[in-house]
């Protein structure tokens, strides 16, 4: 018709699809609780699906509940449980499982844990069972890692996985997704030396995939009652292979300047 054009796109169809799970317990086997529910939803993850699992099922499974009660804080934990106006249970959990502190605001110590900047080293309360809190899982890339092996042996698909918490931005309101351990696929899609819609090469862009899942999964997860704690991804466009989780800036080399950076956090409050 006069006037009407045609759109022509490239864009691929992304489809996000979330699964409730069984109640998670302590020492259970995961990989079985997923294997499970993709059965109860006759779901079959197929090659180059992305399997989204929230890190506090996780936790839950791999026993990282860590009974407040029992702590006794250090002279540390009460110091810095006075200046941020923390429980000084919950403080010295927070040092426990920090590489690295940072500082804080009010409620809130800013910490590095497995190399990811984040609040409290990960550890929160938020759908733990009474009387604990959640730790992020001691090896969350060797998590994810079992999981897509057991997916294989199961429905012989090639797929990634990926281990998701929710994290806070900087001068902005509300949550979003963080990809915390990844596993068969590129977390990262390196976009330089390709060209924009004028012509100009790409210089410094790298888009982070693994965050940008995270996030579509966190929207369908949820953060309270939900029950979600487990995501198919499809159409994502990941490039399968066996990656490390390239995300994260601070490596193994860096651990002297964390324990510094620890250390000063130390001195400054004492």
């Amino acid at each position: 018709m006069p006037g009407k054009h045609r759109i022509r796109t490239s864009c691929h169809k992304l489809t996000v699809i979330p699964l409730k799970l069984e109640k998670v317990h302590p020492k259970q086997q995961l990989d079985s609780v997923i294997i499970r529910a993709f059965g109860r939803y006759d779901l079959t993850p197929q090659t180059g699906d992305v399997i989204v699992v929230a890190s506090k099922i996780v936790s839950i499974a791999e026993g990282r509940l860590i009974p407040v009660n029992s702590v006794r804080p250090s002279k540390f934990a009460n110091l810095l449980g006075a200046k941020w106006n923390i429980d000084k249970r919950f403080s010295q959990i927070i040092v426990d499982e920090a590489d690295a502190i940072l500082g804080g605001v009010n409620g809130f110590v800013l910490t590095i844990k497995h190399g990811i900047l984040t609040p409290n080293a990960g550890v929160d309360q938020k759908n733990a069972p009474p009387g604990t809190v959640a730790a992020w899982p001691k090896s969350p890339d060797a998590t994810a890692d079992r999981v897509r092996v057991s997916i294989w042996k199961q429905f012989r698909a090639r797929v990634g996985v990926e281990i998701v918490d929710s994290r806070v931005t900087a001068l902005r309101m509300g949550t979003t997704g963080l990809a915390i351990g990844i596993s068969g696929f590129s977390p990262v899609r390196d976009e330089r030396g390709s060209k924009d819609i004028y012509g100009r090469v790409v210089r410094t862009t790298q888009t982070n995939v693994a965050d940008d899942i995270a996030s579509a999964s966190h929207m369908v997860m949820g953060e309270r009652d939900e029950r979600v704690g487990l995501v198919l991804v499809r159409g994502a466009r990941i490039h399968l292979g066996n990656f490390s989780s390239e995300l994260a800036r601070l490596k193994k080399q860096d651990c002297l300047v964390a324990a510094k950076l620890r250390i000063e956090a130390i001195s400054a409050i004492s």
